[in-house]
């Protein structure tokens, strides 16, 4: 009897060992699904603060924005991925109004030919219609505070830095255009 036992749990290690494997490949299919390029066809690349700023300024989306001390979330319909960035952009939203940041929610339609690659993106301007950044509100699944660069933006404009920064080379939860 005790024998039959010991097969029992070799058994059980093995069924175990190909669960939490086939788990593992299961997790990786749905999450690397998930994961995308934030500048896919490299739009933003060769391009410099003003050419990305005229360009923007062009879409009928941006008409009537003001392009002074903003702050302009972008996010495209049908994008699964802004659920994720919700709570990211109320935190953000907080510190820039104090900082004396216009808010503006932008909604793009889900395919558009344009110089913004994907969303959820975000627009940082100063008082001197300057780009302090664009790009993704952070890299990786969640959209979330712990890998984003706009805190680190908003605090640099703070102490008076002025970044220019365009982020284009990252992988997230984000919709292409």
């Amino acid at each position: 009897m005790p024998a039959s036992n010991n097969t029992a749990k070799k058994q059980h290690y093995i069924i175990f060992s190909l669960w939490l494997m086939m788990m593992g490949i299961a997790a990786a299919y749905f999450i690397s699904d998930r994961l995308q390029p934030f500048d896919p066809n490299k739009l933003l690349t060769a391009k410099n603060s003003t050419a990305l700023l005229n360009e923007i300024s062009l879409l009928s989306e941006f008409k009537n924005t003001q392009f002074k001390k903003v702050i302009i979330h972008i996010t495209s319909e049908n994008c699964s991925c802004t659920q994720f960035s919700e709570e990211h952009k109320k935190s953000i939203n907080e510190t820039a109004l104090k900082a004396g940041f216009a808010i503006v929610n932008i909604t793009l339609p889900e395919k558009l030919n344009s110089i913004i690659p994907s969303t959820p993106a975000i627009l940082m301007l100063d008082e001197m219609s300057e780009l302090l950044y664009f790009g993704p509100y952070s890299a990786g699944l969640a959209c979330t505070e712990s890998n984003g660069y706009i805190e680190t933006v908003l605090n640099n404009y703070n102490m008076g830095f002025s970044s220019n920064l365009m982020i284009n080379d990252v992988n997230g939860c984000y919709c292409n255009l």
